[in-house]
């Protein structure tokens, strides 16, 4: 598990204040669209009222670090609201590992994996992509373990069927039904 000690306690408790309080208005498509605007590089934003504003600055703040942890951790405090963010939250912290990954940085692209398939435990993407830095780092069982739990989130995985079948030698008919051949 990475931790997070980055943040200031007063910033974390500044955060879960904005967070709780019952003057903010849900985020809608004004939050994908500054957020998608921000971590392109532009200045551009829909207008919001302040409250909003100061959190998606807060992730807008962790994008601009390139620092999965931090990105991990504001998109976390975000709550409900983050909801929007999602997909690009994930998609961005994956981007972040298959770069370590391809640099042969295979721990640290471990750990970030990791931290996605703990921020996003339902995504079959986090874990095929956990899967595949452990399995370059040469632990099959592990490895197969994690494509595993990929297959059952997602049985249509056709890479997830492809990898436990090569580091296994066995035909895999189909995880989720808990069927082999």
């Amino acid at each position: 598990m990475i931790e997070t000690n980055w943040m200031p306690a007063a910033s974390i408790t500044y955060i879960n204040h904005i967070w709780s309080s019952n003057k903010m208005i849900p985020l809608k498509l004004a939050f994908a669209l500054t957020l998608l605007t921000g971590f392109a590089g532009n200045v551009y934003s829909a207008p919001i009222h302040a409250p909003q504003s100061e959190v998606m600055g807060h992730l807008s703040a962790a994008f601009a670090t390139h620092d999965p942890a931090r990105i991990t951790f504001a998109f976390r405090a975000m709550g409900d609201y983050g909801k929007p963010a999602a997909d690009i939250v994930e998609s961005s912290i994956n981007t972040m590992g298959y770069r370590l990954l391809e640099n042969g940085e295979i721990q640290a692209a471990i750990k970030v994996f990791d931290l996605n398939t703990q921020t996003f435990p339902l995504s079959a993407n986090t874990w095929d992509s956990l899967a595949e830095a452990i399995m370059t780092k040469g632990d099959h069982e592990m490895a197969i373990r994690y494509y595993r739990v990929s297959l059952k989130l997602n049985p249509d995985s056709r890479n997830a069927v492809r990898m436990i079948e090569r580091m296994t030698g066995e035909r895999q008919l189909s995880y989720a039904s808990g069927n082999k051949s």
